[in-house]
């Protein structure tokens, strides 16, 4: 039996949102502030002792629900036809905004027992083998409700402001077996099908000498209490030691304080009314020795350190595989009143404190158990992992045989008519893409797996096409658009060949994003070799601009093209070399496109101060060392007179060396083995010192101030 899907309607930015769940782990991945921890908490919430939603719960569009459901009350008690008051009775139960939980369960029915699902199975047609179990956290009567809102004492308090306050005492938990309600004892029901366990993204670790976490022994300790439900010769050893200890304990104790023992049954507060005797045992728990006595160590050479001295990183390790070793152990050892049908682990964050390989560790050794204790002890366990690590899902989201089907990512989407976002989960079991090109979705899947797994927790992305784009891009984002350094931007080097293989991808994630990359002019009447973009009849090589966006082959085309066909859905646009501000000449790469952007920059002297320092002699000391031989040592003490001197230095970068700064861009252009000392001179040209400024070339500017602008998406 397993958990095929969740769906989570109305509670905070999960309108309505469907999950399905893969049968041994599923990545949930995103951005920030996409309802990933709403998730966790929405199932903790449902399946808690107590009952502890209030109004912040609800999603803020069905504030316009309630303020209808209102009005429906209204004209409720206006109404004097019984008919059209039934009518609009059950319409104002049925409008009454309310949290739902609707989890779906697949079962097989020749392996699994049937007992404890029974009455969340309503369909029981022969090829059918689910069971769905609904969660509400709704209205108890609506009209009582209402009611008290009209008699309310401030008449000022408007119906959300008093749905804030008071929502509590009208509304509660109730829980269905498809339609039906199931009243008696649901809790103990829904807990017989149910496990959920979780770890949470905010874990009481400490590494300072004052560490009173004590965590690894508090999960030592939880894996012994469960451990220990069995019959286990090695615990069953460590009892009796423990036993065979007290005994002697005890004899030490009444031989020492004997005495103290003596004059204690002397006191009384009347002659015949006197303190009992006392016994002094010791009791030993294994549990609490191993919480609160044993003291952890880590082996370093020949000596122990304690265990805040091994650093947050590898007591997270530790302590989550504890958790999950132990929550496995509770739920394979659990009394028959006690015992589910599923158990579910739910762990928010795991890579809080971990080093990107020790990520990989855990997620392997999380798959490791997975596997085994379904193969060994042929029980299912199903985990759920919210991260924003890109190496843990490289381990477990991306694989060759499962390709990307682990992972689940939530993305905001921008709702034009409504003029907000909408949180989306995309299932990547549903991106066909794979079906229609193997080549490409190989590649993607190498591609992400080496490199890029960051682009599924990326607010916006940038492809370009090598690393002189890559190592500007920060600089030129500073300079033209620089709240864009307050997101997450995923710079992705695809190289122009492959850009565009990225598209599906994209799309699917819908994820803002700005294609960079170069024209690329050629010559068809010289073999098709590099041209300048002013050759008469030039056509571009680039693929991305020929077969994706804009489609276009001819130069002339190409820089004449519209704005609007630069763009592949509202999300998607392209930039590509285009005149400048206050030039009419085109580039056909970027390193081109910065030199004829910057030719007062490139032919201009500026000012640059040094520091020239003069030493000058003041003091000469003589010493006289040894009795029988007189050496003489001479040390010179000198004070150091610093001058500022000023130079005017011509602004010359390594490959403009020796070249006529007034040539036409393309001959100026760094070859092949200058384009890295070309970038590495932008990035350390000295800009404030010199009070001199490079420009970024002008396609590159509307592109990334396009990229800036967040009214389209999250």
């Amino acid at each position: 039996m397993k958990i095929k899907n969740l769906l989570i309607i109305n509670f905070r930015l999960l309108e309505s949102v469907k999950l399905n769940l893969e049968e041994d782990i599923t990545l949930i991945v995103g951005k920030n502030n996409t309802g990933k921890t709403s998730l966790f908490e929405v199932i903790n919430m449902f399946f808690a002792e107590k009952n502890n939603f209030s109004f912040h719960d609800f999603s803020q569009t069905t504030y316009s629900h309630f303020e209808h459901s209102y009005q429906i009350f209204e004209s409720l008690q206006k109404e004097t036809d019984e008919e059209a008051k039934d009518n609009l009775e059950i319409s104002l139960i049925e409008s009454m905004p309310k949290i739902e939980l609707i989890i779906q369960l697949e079962y097989d029915k020749q392996k699994d027992s049937l007992i404890n699902i029974s009455e969340f199975i309503s369909d029981l047609e022969d090829d059918k083998h689910s069971a769905t179990i609904k969660l509400h956290y709704q209205s108890k009567e609506s009209l009582a409700l209402f009611k008290s809102f009209t008699n309310r004492k401030e008449k000022q308090q408007n119906l959300i402001e008093w749905l804030n306050e008071n929502i509590s005492s009208h509304y509660d938990v109730k829980c269905f077996g498809g339609d039906n309600l199931i009243e008696e004892r649901f809790k103990r029901k829904l807990l017989s099908v149910l496990c959920f366990e979780t770890i949470q993204a905010s874990r009481k670790l400490d590494d300072t000498k004052t560490d009173k976490n004590k965590t690894l022994a508090i999960g030592f300790s939880d894996y012994y209490r469960e451990k220990n439900k069995d019959n286990d010769k090695d615990v069953e050893e460590l009892e009796i030691q423990l036993r065979e200890t007290s005994n002697v304990l005890n004899k030490k104790y009444e031989k020492i304080l004997q005495e103290l023992l003596e004059k204690l049954k002397l006191f009384g507060i009347e002659p015949h009314l006197t303190i009992p005797e006392i016994v002094l045992q010791a009791g030993f728990n294994p549990e609490h020795i191993l919480k609160n006595n044993i003291k952890y160590y880590y082996k370093q050479g020949n000596i122990t350190l304690p265990e805040n001295f091994n650093g947050l990183g590898y007591s997270n390790l530790i302590f989550l595989v504890l958790k999950v070793a132990s929550f496995i152990e509770k739920f394979k050892k659990a009394a028959p009143i006690d015992k589910s049908d599923t158990l579910t682990i739910l762990i928010e964050e795991p890579e809080a404190h971990l080093h990107p390989q020790m990520q990989q560790v855990f997620i392997s050794q999380i798959k490791k158990t997975v596997k085994e204790t379904k193969n060994q002890d042929n029980i299912s366990v199903q985990v759920v992992i919210s991260t924003h690590s890109s190496h843990i899902v490289t381990e477990a989201g991306i694989d060759v045989e499962r390709s990307f089907e682990r992972i689940r990512y939530f993305s905001k989407t921008f709702v034009e008519a409504e003029k907000r976002f909408k949180v989306e989960v995309r299932d990547l079991n549903e991106f066909k893409h794979k079906e229609n090109d193997k080549a490409t979705f190989r590649f993607l899947k190498q591609y992400m797996s080496l490199h890029r797994c960051d682009l599924f927790f990326a607010d916006k992305a940038i492809l370009v096409e090598g690393p002189t784009e890559r190592l500007l891009l920060p600089l030129m984002i500073n300079k033209v658009a620089k709240n864009l350094n307050n997101e997450y931007i995923s710079i992705i080097e695809v190289g122009g060949a492959y850009t565009a293989k990225f598209k599906e991808l994209l799309k699917f994630i819908n994820i803002k994003c700005l294609v960079i990359t170069d024209i690329d002019s050629v010559d068809p009447n010289n073999n098709g070799i590099a041209c300048p973009t002013e050759t008469l009849d030039c056509v571009t090589s680039n693929s991305t601009l020929i077969n994706w966006i804009p489609k276009k082959t001819k130069i002339s085309d190409l820089i004449n093209c519209r704005a609007e066909e630069k763009f592949d859905s509202k999300l998607i646009r392209v930039a590509f070399q285009t005149k400048e501000k206050d030039s009419d000449y085109v580039a056909r790469s970027l390193e081109e496109a910065i030199i004829n952007a910057n030719k007062d920059f490139f032919r201009s002297t500026y000012m640059i101060e040094t520091e020239k320092k003069e030493e000058t002699e003041t003091e000469t000391e003589t010493e006289t060392e040894t009795e029988t031989e007189t050496e003489t040592e001479t040390e010179t003490e000198t004070e150091t007179e610093t001058e500022t001197e000023v130079r005017f230095v011509k602004n010359s970068f390594t490959q403009l060396i020796g070249k006529d700064i007034e040539s036409s861009p393309y001959k100026l252009m760094p070859g092949k083995g200058e384009k890295t000392n070309f970038t590495f001179d932008l990035m350390i040209f000295d800009e404030k010192g010199t009070k001199l400024k490079w420009s970024v070339p002008n396609y590159i500017e509307e592109g990334l101030n396009w990229l800036s602008k967040n009214h389209e998406i999250a």
